[in-house]
């Protein structure tokens, strides 16, 4: 069983959509709880949670919870420390799953009782990543990882009991606080990726749009910079590749900027 975890700020636009996608789930039953925590919305959200809490066709349990505005790493935080199942599925509100998306990862689950945690795709298609394509479950490595950014928070699901290893979200972070989170999941975990699309990213929004990373490009861009300053502080990976992920965000950061400035 899952408990679904959603930070909601400002999100009467998409939390219904974001809610539907569970309901219209292949396998609803396996949803134990919908913990919503609303983290000082300024706008219609928590009536919108309400309001579809109340429906007479809502199969969901929903719990919601509101609190001061403090961030997307204590809502999420928030969110664990409430949740009673055996597995922890996040989702970010203004993003949807696919109607298959929690019966495939059971089945994995089920196949593979050492996986603690399990991640997918935005797309259809093979995992590409230090210049292999693998089409089947995944064993991701740390430094794999870190050359490739492919843990989305909205297709993570994580074994409840083994968030104490690697403890909570990092509340002092604006940025980057998932990627900190789930490398210090690497030290003691088994991670695995599963090559399906598991999301439909950002309702009414592009990876790059004026919503999303975009706006906040530059502190990102410094946020991963960060992370990999504390990996190598921690001797988690070496110089030389401490100097190269240096090196490739930096290429990186100018070609996303490149790419906005295109959209402009």
């Amino acid at each position: 069983m899952f408990s679904v975890i959603i930070p909601a700020y400002n999100s009467e636009k998409t939390i219904e959509k974001t809610l539907d996608s569970l309901q219209n789930q292949t396998k609803p039953e396996l949803i134990q709880e919908v913990i919503i925590i609303n983290d000082g919305s300024t706008d219609g959200t928590k009536d919108k949670v309400e309001q579809y809490k109340s429906r007479q066709d809502c199969i969901l349990n929903i719990i919601l919870y509101n609190q001061r505005n403090t961030g997307v790493a204590a809502a999420r935080n928030a969110g664990i420390r409430m949740a009673t199942a055996d597995y922890l599925a996040f989702l970010d509100s203004d993003d949807c799953w696919v109607p298959e998306k929690l019966e495939m990862q059971e089945k994995v689950l089920k196949k593979n009782p050492r996986i603690d945690l399990l991640c997918g795709g935005m797309e259809e298609g093979p995992l590409k990543i230090l210049f292999h394509k693998d089409h089947v479950l995944h064993h991701l490595s740390l430094k794999e990882y870190c050359t490739k950014s492919v843990i989305f928070t909205s297709t993570v699901v994580i074994r409840r009991s083994r968030v104490k290893d690697a403890g909570y979200f990092d509340e002092s972070m604006q940025y980057c606080e998932d990627m900190n989170y789930y490398q210090r999941f690497f030290e003691w975990n088994q991670v695995y990726y599963l090559p399906k699309k598991l999301v439909d990213y950002g309702i009414g929004r592009k990876y790059y749009g004026q919503s999303g990373l975009s706006s906040h490009l530059k502190e990102m861009h410094c946020g991963r910079k960060r992370n990999f300053q504390i990996l190598r502080r921690k001797k988690k990976i070496s110089f030389t590749f401490y100097i190269v992920m240096i090196v490739f965000g930096e290429i990186k950061f100018l070609r996303r900027k490149m790419i906005i400035n295109r959209q402009k």
